[in-house]
């Protein structure tokens, strides 16, 4: 069989799948996560509260997308869990609710590693509205943010490993604990992926115990921040009373 006229064919077809994907708005460079959140607390009454809630994290090293995937389920009565969930209102009594923005944080720097400390910005991201909106240094500090990249895309800051003693470590994960005053610390940390894949807090004389697991779900994934490019964009101090 005379193969000469299939070869110009394969690579044609090859040439254009690199173009559809230079020209695609999409870039799959990033990869996917799930972290399952619990936290309990034991109040003067004696009654304990259970919360869970869950988020799914795309990132890459210039990157972080997060997103909350469900409303929270609890024991015994509702409370809201987030870093800087609220409501806002401009001059113009417009009202926007940022209580399920995602968050989207990006490096200043475009180069160095994902995992050292670097400046960066952070967006709430308000798809129904087309409309990022960026947070200062002081918004965040006011919202009780930490301005920590490192700890943005490892779930903690990898330097606390450091005083932690190793309990245990296998090829995959490495197995860290932290005792002090009342409280132990336990974290499961991926070398690999530069990630927490489980974290324990517990203070039994409080009542208090914070866990959450990360399970990673794909990679490669597509970029979604790539997507508010046309959003409007407004800054947080605009919708301050």
């Amino acid at each position: 069989m005379d193969t000469r006229f299939i070869r110009p064919f394969k690579f044609k077809m090859k040439y254009l799948a690199l173009s559809f994907s230079l020209l695609s708005p999409w870039v799959w460079s990033a990869d996917e996560y799930r972290i399952d959140y619990q936290i309990e607390r034991l109040d003067a009454n004696g009654v304990t509260t259970i919360q869970k809630y869950s988020e799914k994290i795309i990132r890459d090293e210039q990157n972080i997308w997060i997103e909350r995937l469900n409303t929270q389920t609890h024991a015994d009565e509702a409370q809201t869990h987030s870093n800087a969930h609220v409501s806002a209102k401009t001059d113009t009594h417009e009202h926007v609710s940022f209580d399920s923005a995602i968050q989207w944080m990006q490096r200043k720097d475009v180069v160095g590693q994902a995992n050292v400390e670097s400046p960066f910005q952070r967006f709430y991201i308000l798809p129904d509205e087309k409309m990022r909106v960026q947070l200062q240094d002081v918004d965040q500090e006011m919202l009780g943010m930490k301005n920590c990249w490192r700890c943005e895309y490892s779930l903690i800051h990898p330097d606390i490993l450091k005083r932690a003693q190793l309990i245990q470590r296998d090829p995959k994960s490495a197995h860290y604990q932290i005792r002090s005053a009342g409280q132990t610390l336990n974290i499961i940390w991926s070398e690999k992926d530069q990630l927490v894949q489980k974290y324990e807090l517990l203070k039994p004389t409080s009542g208090y115990a914070k866990t959450f697991t990360v399970r990673k779900i794909d990679q490669h994934v597509a970029t979604p921040w790539t997507q508010t490019d046309k959003y409007s964009e407004r800054d947080y101090a605009d919708f301050s009373d």
